[in-house]
């Protein structure tokens, strides 16, 4: 009996499930990254061009073919797009990171990748106390080495992961 537990415990450790809490790992075979578990089975395939997490434990950000940063999560399912900020994902901040959508337009999803905000803005700073500006209309204009966002329009949005007091 007691040998059969041993093997079903080293079962349970050796393989990844679905269900399983496991880390990933980054991986890269012929120049393309992807993730396994903790015994090297792969689990999201190396088709990545290049890989920001080492290490996931709920969701990971990649570079697609496109050029794109994709957020995804343990089983390799792309849930959206990331903003690009400063050659990479952008940073998360009071909670929630920028995303965008097929049109470009902004939202904020949390750091388990869960969408907070849907992408509606043309424009949208990270939050800051609590607020983000944000705002539906404008354009971006090169100033030499970098742009800058303008608009007629700024508005500032709250944050929901912060509770207000009353």
């Amino acid at each position: 009996m007691k040998i059969l537990l041993l093997f079903i415990y080293a079962i349970n450790f050796t393989y990844c499930t679905e269900t399983s809490d496991e880390r990933l790992f980054v991986t890269e075979k012929n120049g393309l990254f992807g993730y396994v578990c903790g015994s090297d089975d792969t689990i999201v395939p190396c088709i990545y061009h290049f890989a920001y997490t080492d290490t996931i434990s709920q969701i990971g950000f990649v570079t697609e073919e496109n050029g794109k940063i994709a957020c995804i999560e343990k089983k390799g399912n792309k849930l959206f797009y990331v903003f690009k900020y400063d050659n990479g994902p952008d940073y998360p901040q009071e909670g929630l990171f920028r995303i965008i959508n097929e049109d470009g337009l902004i939202g904020f999803a949390d750091t388990l990748g869960k969408v907070i905000i849907p992408p509606t803005y043309k424009f949208a700073f990270p939050f800051e106390n609590g607020k983000a500006k944000v705002t539906n209309e404008g354009r971006l204009v090169n100033k030499g080495e970098y742009s800058v966002w303008e608009s007629s329009s700024w508005m500032f949005i709250d944050n929901p992961l912060i509770k207000k007091n009353k």
